[in-house]
């Protein structure tokens, strides 16, 4: 109790007692945390459907035991602020013996649900950790990580529902500084995200995240108050994730009405448009469009005819003018420009233009 993380504590003393592993599991079948070296994932999956499934059909017989592998396994449930957890030992095979190893491992987990009851605001204490945690491994993540550390990583990557070496994605959010839903991230332990809070813009609220690809982004992390966010493409090697927020930061600056930019879903124009966005970027596309945008008409002709894809018809139809008004206006267009926007390089060139125009309104 008189630790600095006493539920840490107090589930290391287990492992150790026990020669393996131990851990707590909430109702939902989620690591509230874990110690040892036991394979959790597969505990925890055990501990969801032999233990939270009797607690749920109130058919529970204290304390439940099973055997994984090398692993015999003991579990006692405790209930904790209304919510039922699953406190469980696992013991290597090489030290146990049946009966004695039983005794005490009953012993150990009376001990273990007192102890928890003691706890107060076990659940805040709990959040508190996890997002702690989830800030910790980020930091190092975004110094950039070396080859040597990565497995290190990865295990603490695994409390939060990574799988080590599986694909990733790293995620860039920003949300209005009012709203409250994603301000204090808590990551669940199991959920596949680590998120932390990266700091201010103007009045918006920048978050970083890494997430697994099984992860759901838009479902999860959709709030009213999201401006935007930019995915990464998949990547496993934990040292590119500095370069992989540097891609997100890209997509976050073309997220349109979605919301939600991936990097692997841009076009090239869109990826081309994103990226300029220096003021000497801005000031060569103002340069380069202001001869041509001379006046809101020409602006709105320009646009529409972009838009309808180079079709004098469709354009005149959104515009409610003459074809042939759509065609003077163009054809002045194309004069300033000393070229046709028929030519594919001088049609690249407006259009990404006209994008980073675009992007740079947005931001």
């Amino acid at each position: 109790m008189n630790s600095s993380d006493p539920l840490e504590s107090a589930l290391s003393r287990v492992a150790r007692m026990g020669g393996g592993a131990s851990l707590v599991i909430n109702e939902l079948g989620e690591i509230v945390r874990s110690v040892g070296s036991a394979p959790i994932h597969l505990i925890a999956r055990w501990a969801q459907e032999e233990v939270v499934a009797d607690v749920k059909s109130e058919r529970r017989v204290e304390p439940m035991s099973g055997v994984i592998g090398r692993w015999h396994l003991y579990a006692r449930t405790v209930r904790l602020r209304s919510r039922d957890h699953v406190i469980v030992a696992a013991v290597h095979a090489d030290d146990f013996e049946h009966g004695e190893s039983t005794s005490s491992v009953e012993v150990i987990l009376d001990v273990m649900s007192k102890l928890l009851r003691a706890f107060e605001g076990f659940e805040s204490f709990s959040i508190s950790n996890r997002r702690e945690e989830s800030s910790r491994v980020l930091r190092d993540l975004e110094a950039g990580a070396s080859p040597g550390r990565e497995s290190a990583i990865w295990r603490v990557l695994e409390n939060f529902g990574f799988a080590a070496y599986e694909p990733i994605r790293a995620l860039r959010l920003r949300l209005e500084a009012s709203d409250s839903a994603l301000r204090q991230p808590a990551p669940i332990r199991g959920s596949g995200l680590v998120i932390k809070e990266s700091g201010y813009v103007s009045s918006m609220i920048e978050l970083t995240a890494i997430c697994s690809a099984g992860f759901d982004i838009e479902g999860s992390l959709d709030a009213p108050g999201l401006i935007g966010a930019g995915i990464s493409g998949l990547f496993t090697a934990l040292s590119q994730v500095p370069e992989m927020l540097q891609t997100a930061d890209v997509a976050l600056a073309s997220a349109g009405e979605s919301a939600f930019a991936y990097v692997d879903r841009m076009r090239p124009v869109e990826w081309a448009a994103a990226r300029m966005s220096s003021r000497f970027d801005r000031r060569l596309v103002d340069g380069y469009l202001a001869p041509i945008m001379n006046g809101a008409e020409a602006q709105t002709t320009l646009r529409t005819y972009v838009d309808c894809g180079g079709n004098i018809a469709e354009a005149a139809g959104r515009l409610q003018v003459h074809e042939n008004t759509v065609r003077y206006r163009i054809g002045q267009i194309e004069k300033t420009l000393n070229s046709r926007l028929t030519d594919p390089r001088t049609a690249a060139e407006v259009v990404l233009a006209l994008q980073c125009l675009d992007a740079a309104e947005r931001a």
